[in-house]
């Protein structure tokens, strides 16, 4: 026993004693800087930690930063410290200093950042204390923290994570669900309006041979309705499911906002009166001029629908700064808020406003697409949308779109054109009704039409020698597709005008619109009069 040892009470044996078995690689120090006692540890790990050893040859203090050997760590007893070994690199020590009197006792152990230093420092479990019987809950706290306080750090660290990674979770959730159902819209938009395209077409053939007085044209001319109302909701699911086709370009918002209120007004009724707020400086903004319509008229006419009792709906127009969706950089948005005083919305409807087919009101008064579609139309814009609400405070929707300085143009009348007598045109389509239909239409306005039920007979009418003013092919059919089709044509006979029809595509450059100026793009059902006019405005390039 040393001096220092012997002049000890007793109390203090027995409460190293206890140290050396809690604390493997604890040790105590007297005021003279010399070790009187070591953990059980050290004399396999580190014999030369022993009693009598000087504490400045054996350890360096790391932390807390600028205290320098044993004299500085008597000044901040109880505070987290972190201590070198001399001549073992990569280990150090995490704990504190306690005690009363001149001796300080040491209680800690190792410090790693993760289980795999073990084997590549020498260390075990049973190193770590305290430690319960699974060895490794305590390990993983004393590798972080030890202190009350970085504790409670690393506890508020870990709930911000959780609630981070739920959120994302969340997201994803969301944008997988809405990926299933864009994939079963498309797949059902596709057969639907393949039907409708034929209902639609005949039915407008058959007023052609009707007289308004007839009884029987009225009765056909509601069958055209009902195929509008039904186009309108694949149209939706569509537009919901982000595979609607868009015209991008730079708006007029002061134009489209006059727009928005001279459609919509009439439809609020006296009790509800709208506002529209724009701030002066703001003057374009990317879009679709339908989409950014259908985008408020649908938002101002929830909001009424969320006042029975009558109240206020505020269009308001901002400009923003956020982060860029890529997360790279920020970016100036044009902020678009509808605001209602409605009766608000709970936490639980809330959370799915957004989904397809999700609705609040009374069977028969609505089908749960128009918040489903508003969402896919600022995806597709490129923006965002968020919700505010609360039960009895109103709701508030926040849309945002990227910004653009440069001044919207107004585009001028396309001149009218006359389809030239006789062209020759090359119908290809696998669905054998809209074949038909689209034959019978052509020959009507005086073209001469051949027909193909897939791209591998329209190929072998070209092989054979006939020749076409224009290919009219519908995009998704079995083999090649159409645009597959017009690059095998347009390689063997240059560039033939060409008329793309369908009733869905996944083909994003179709659906923007981003085709040569030889070819167009039709979304089924169209009308007559809308293939008529797609006609002559190729046929007379």
């Amino acid at each position: 026993m040393s001096e220092s040892q012997a002049n000890q009470p007793v109390g203090w044996q027995l409460e190293a004693a206890l140290l050396r078995r809690l604390f493997p690689f604890g040790f105590s120090v007297d005021a003279g800087g010399k070790l009187v006692a070591a953990g059980e540890r050290w004399s396999s790990f580190a014999p030369q930690v022993a009693p009598g050893a000087s504490f400045d040859a054996l350890f360096v203090p790391l932390r807390p930063i600028g205290v320098t050997g044993l004299a500085g760590l008597r000044d901040v007893q109880g505070e987290a410290v972190l201590l070198k070994l001399a001549g073992r690199p990569g280990f150090e020590l995490r704990g504190q200093f306690v005690g009363e009197g001149a001796v300080l006792h040491f209680v800690g152990g190792p410090w790693i950042a993760n289980l795999g230093s073990l084997s590549a420092l020498g260390l075990e479990l049973r190193d770590f204390p305290p430690h319960d019987s699974r060895g490794d809950l305590l390990v993983l706290l004393q590798a972080q923290e030890t202190s009350l306080a970085d504790m409670r750090a690393l506890a508020n660290s870990l709930r911000e994570k959780i609630a981070a990674q739920t959120q994302l979770e969340a997201q994803l959730q969301q944008i997988q669900k809405m990926e299933l159902v864009g994939r079963f819209a498309g797949g059902m938009a596709h057969n639907f309006n393949n039907i409708l395209m034929a209902i639609q077409g005949y039915a407008e053939l058959s007023l052609t041979r009707l007289d308004a007085s007839d009884p029987v044209h009225g009765w056909v001319q509601q069958i055209c309705t009902a195929t509008e109302h039904a186009a309108s909701l694949t149209h939706g699911l569509l537009t919901m499911s982000r595979q609607n086709r868009l015209k991008l370009e730079t708006l007029d918002l002061a134009r489209e906002l006059r727009e928005v209120e001279k459609l919509v007004s009439p439809l609020l009724g006296k009790r509800v009166s709208l506002e529209v707020r724009m701030d002066p400086s703001l003057s374009s903004v990317h879009g679709d001029s339908s989409s950014l319509k259908q985008i408020l008229m649908n938002l101002v006419l929830n909001a009424r629908d969320a006042m029975p009792g009558g109240g206020t709906v505020t269009i308001a127009v901002q400009p923003a700064t956020g982060p860029a969706p890529s997360g790279s950089g920020m970016l100036e948005f044009v902020e678009i808020t509808v605001a209602d005083t409605g009766v608000g919305m709970d936490a639980s409807t809330k959370a799915n406003i957004f989904e397809p087919f999700f609705t609040t009101k009374e069977v028969g008064k609505g089908v749960g697409l128009g918040l489903s579609t508003v969402y896919g139309l600022v995806q597709q814009l490129g923006g965002t949308i968020s919700v505010e609400s609360e039960l009895g405070s109103g709701a508030t929707f926040r849309i945002r779109l990227p910004h653009f300085a440069k001044p919207a143009t107004t585009p001028a009348p396309a001149p009218a054109t006359s389809a030239p007598t006789g062209a020759r045109i090359l119908l290809v389509d696998d669905e054998l009704q809209v074949r038909k239909l689209l034959e019978a239409l052509l020959r009507r306005d005086g073209y001469e039409v051949s027909t193909a039920a897939n791209a591998e007979e329209a190929l072998a009418l070209l092989e054979a020698g006939e020749r076409f003013e224009l290919l009219l092919t519908d995009v998704l059919m079995p083999g090649l597709s159409g645009p597959e089709l017009s690059e095998r044509v347009d390689a063997r006979h240059g560039a033939l005008p060409t008329l793309f029809i369908s009733g869905h595509t996944d083909n994003a450059r179709l659906r923007r619109g981003e085709l040569p100026p030889h070819q167009r793009f039709l979304a089924k059902p169209f009308t007559p009069a809308d293939l008529a006019r797609t006609l002559r405005e190729l046929l007379a390039r």
